[in-house]
Formats: C-alpha cells, structure tokens, sequence
C-alpha cells in the first residue's frame, strides 16, 4: 500500500511515499480502507519531534481518517460501512491507503458529509468537545474562543453555541464574517482588540499557546476557567481564583456519533479550507505550520 512515513525528524522534506506492508489488526481493531485524511497541527509538531513515540522509524503520519471498514471484530460496524475516526495518540498512521484503529475510535460517517470533508473532523472537533466538556460550559455562560476561524476554533464556536453560550471569538480580520456565519455572537479582530478592556468571560479557551496563554489569564473571571490547548499550563502566569487545565485529546467513537447527528442536524458545518493528494502531504505541512487555514486542510487518497 502507499503511505506517506518519515525516517528521521526534520521539516516537511523528510516526509516519503513509498510502498509500505499492509497493517493487520489486533484485538479490538478494524481494518479501514482510508478515502480521506485530516492534517493538524500535531501532524507537522510529530513529525519535527516535538510528539515522539517509542517505536522505530520509519513512522507513519496522521491520526484523522475517513474510509471504508475492510475487516472488523464482533459488534463493530459492518464490513463495507462508511466510517470514520481518530487513531490513539501518539502513533500515526493515516496517511496511507490502509489503517488500523480501535473499533471504540470510530463511528458511522455523518451522511451530509463527502469523505474529504468527514477526515476534517475527529481530532479538532474531539478536542473542542473534550476542551468544551472540561470547562463545563453551559447556557448562559460567556465563552472566549481564541483563533476562532481555525480547525479547533470553527468547532469550539459551533458547539458552544449549541450549548447555549454567548461566543465571543478572535480571528484575522479576513475571517471575521466567517465567524459572523458560524453564529459566533462577537467576531472580534485579533490584530486590534484590547480584550482586556471589556467583560471578563466564564471560558477561555486558548488554542494558540505562548503569549496568547500569558494574556489569557486576564481576560477570565474570578471562578471562571482557562482551557489550553498546544501546551501544558504556565504556572508562571497562574492568576489566583481561575480554574486552568490542558486538555489533549482522546480518540471517542461515542462522541464522534454524537457529533456527526449534530452535524448531519445541520448544527455544525464544517470547513475545508483545501483537498490536497496524498503525494502532496509536505505541501499541506508546510500550508499547516504557516497558521492560516481557515478550518481545516486534507489529504484525498
């Protein structure tokens, strides 16, 4: 089969197609022919090292996937079935023709959905979900969601309005009407705002890190909670009165299923930004790490 592994760290030029043997599942695991993958910013943090794992190189790539189950265990989905999923952190391995996941990773693909665009899915909405879950965010409570228009944020903002929440969001200002088109309630330009200025919110949700993180703690309530994402908490910066986890995500099929009604619903759209061929991952890498997909990029097998 043809997979996209890599055979030491490095930028995206590491990254190779070759012809790799055909995984074969454990207990537990289906076999799924994969039509589509999602690329996320973990991707190209995997493969320059910064996610490492305890097995020899070459490494596959990728944890998002869209496909067809080819073989399956008991009470699993059926042989032929549109699927799709998150492979466990932190073992890659969906950028490639054939992969193999825990049937508790996966679910029915929602049916609105086009393979490219179900593979954009688990890892980001997962997160949003599980970062959503965490802060326990319900109606009435005021949500800040940082980079807002990104692959996390897009979910983050529709979930949490589906909750209920008033949503405030960041975003370049080249996005702010996609924001607007989300339901976002305050599409709010990165470049300008002085969120300090105003309400302080009961959720922040900081999917960016470094010195967004810094200044997050500030802009949340006395009780409230901050949630970071790409990197642990800074205790340097702890502000007294404020709940602060980080959330990393975990593959849940039940979750997906969930998800993928209220998708279907039509309650949560989802973005694709670009649909790049597999020979092209390094492309998407690079398209990645520069910060500036809206939504999220995906590789068509």
């Amino acid at each position: 089969m043809r997979a996209v592994v890599f055979s030491r760290y490095g930028d995206e030029n590491v990254l190779e197609l070759m012809e790799r043997p055909e995984p074969t599942p454990a207990d537990g695991e289906i076999l799924v022919e994969v039509k589509a993958a999602g690329v996320n910013p973990v991707d190209w943090k995997h493969r320059e090292g910064a996610v490492r794992n305890d097995r020899p190189f070459p490494l596959g790539m990728g944890w998002d996937v869209a496909g067809v189950v080819r073989s399956t265990v008991p009470g699993g989905p059926a042989v032929g079935e549109a699927v799709y999923g998150m492979l466990p952190l932190p073992y890659g391995g969906a950028y490639q023709e054939l992969c193999v996941l825990p049937v508790s990773a996966v679910a029915p693909k929602p049916v609105s959905l086009s393979y490219a665009e179900a593979a954009a899915v688990p890892l980001a909405a997962l997160t949003a979900w599980q970062a959503l879950e965490t802060a326990e965010v319900t109606a009435g409570l005021r949500v800040l969601v940082h980079a807002g228009a990104g692959g996390v944020g897009h979910f983050a903002v529709q979930l949490a309005r589906h909750l209920g929440a008033h949503v405030t969001a960041t975003a370049s200002p080249h996005n702010l009407e996609f924001l607007r088109g989300l339901g976002v309630d305050e599409p709010v330009d990165r470049t300008t705002a002085d969120l300090a200025a105003g309400e302080p919110f009961d959720v922040v949700l900081d999917t960016v890190g470094g010195l967004v993180q810094h200044a997050s703690w500030r802009l949340v309530r006395t009780g409230g909670t901050l949630i970071t994402l790409p990197e642990p908490v800074n205790e340097a910066h702890r502000l007294p009165g404020i709940t602060a986890h980080r959330v990393i995500v975990t593959p849940d099929g039940e979750a997906l299923r969930r998800i993928g009604e209220l998708i279907d619903s039509g309650a949560v759209h989802v973005e694709v930004q670009t649909v790049l061929p597999l020979q092209k991952a390094a492309e998407a890498h690079r398209m990645s790490r520069g910060g500036r997909v809206r939504g999220k990029l995906v590789l068509g097998l």
